[in-house]
């Protein structure tokens, strides 16, 4: 993307916001929710049914990219299942936007080399030292390739962070993986577990209780006090000290601004809010008019999904969340040793 298309493209933006309207600046594409894991804290595989084509999604791509799009993030299940993905992407960063993706790292081998110069930044999943992070993939041997993922992605020249999942099997373990994130020269983020990935209203696993999310809360602040590279900025740590009570869903910036493009083509604010409303599909309506049209939460405690608090953050135009969106765009953090 040039500085005059990302210019162009903020300005549109903040057009939008000063008169109060939507725009799909960030759009995440959920290719699949089939998966070759079967994680302790995910139950995604479970719902993986109709999905559309490369075609179908190139299509949606350059009518939300026409509507406002700028960015273009690309999830699972495991996107990688899919062959088509490296297509896919490319179609997204041809159109001009910034590119981005989540994986398990189980399946990258020569793909990332293939898709060096169109994706922007990978996000790989990271659960722990490699006994805790093997045991709730449920799949020996996918600590070691996650590794050599973030090493590969790294020598590509790509923007690198890991993110984990926070639960009983790992709480205890955050140093841990902080440190390791600082020995790999990557950003490390983490958010709880969620009971249900589809509905909000399930609440956080039941051992995320209100007094162990603070803790968490202090232990990352500590972290990066100490020089780590923590990527959670300020308010998403504050909003782990308002659990269970995050935020409100009827004020979040999903489906205002950022949005989900579903695998059979619905058009939802983001995967907890799914099951909530009368949504649109975008293979029949268009995906501009299912996004311009889709129906806003009007109440819910907010969630704890890093992802979507801090885009919300940024939204937000929260400074030290844009500071730490700045950062992590400008690459690697740099190694701890």
């Amino acid at each position: 993307m040039t500085a005059l298309a990302k210019a162009r493209d903020l300005v549109r933006l903040g057009v939008a916001r000063a008169v109060g309207r939507a725009l799909p600046f960030s759009v995440t594409f959920i290719l699949t929710h089939r998966c070759n894991f079967r994680c302790e804290y995910c139950e995604i595989p479970e719902r993986a049914a109709e999905e559309m084509s490369d075609a179908e999604f190139c299509a949606a791509i350059d009518e939300l990219r026409a509507a406002g799009m700028a960015r273009a993030s690309f999830s699972g299940g495991e996107a990688l299942l899919r062959r088509d993905a490296p297509r896919i992407v490319r179609h997204a960063k041809r159109a001009g936007c910034f590119t981005s993706m989540n994986t398990n790292g189980w399946r990258t081998g020569n793909v990332l080399r293939d898709m060096s110069g169109i994706l922007d930044m990978v996000v790989l999943s990271l659960d722990g030292p490699e006994p805790v992070h093997d045991l709730v993939r449920r799949r020996p041997g996918s600590y070691a390739r996650v590794i050599a993922a973030i090493e590969q992605a790294r020598g590509l020249g790509m923007s690198v962070a890991t993110i984990t999942v926070v639960g009983p099997w790992n709480v205890e373990r955050i140093e841990e993986i902080a440190a390791l994130a600082g020995s790999l020269g990557v950003w490390a983020y983490f958010q709880p577990a969620h009971e249900e990935c589809f509905d909000a209203e399930a609440g956080l696993h039941p051992a995320l209780t209100p007094a162990v999310l603070a803790e968490v809360a202090e232990r990352l602040e500590r972290l990066r006090a100490r020089g780590l590279p923590i990527g959670a900025s300020p308010g998403f740590l504050r909003r782990l000290r308002q659990a269970p009570r995050f935020h409100d869903c009827a004020a979040c910036n999903a489906g205002r601004y950022f949005a989900t493009v579903m695998p059979e083509g619905w058009v939802v604010p983001c995967h907890l809010t799914s099951g909530t409303g009368q949504y649109l599909n975008g293979r029949e309506v268009g995906f501009a008019r299912a996004f311009f049209e889709m129906p806003h939460p009007q109440a819910g405690d907010g969630c704890a999904i890093s992802p979507y608090v801090e885009t919300d953050l940024i939204f937000r135009l929260d400074p030290r969340a844009i500071a730490a969106a700045l950062r992590r765009g400008d690459g690697a953090p740099g190694r701890v040793r």
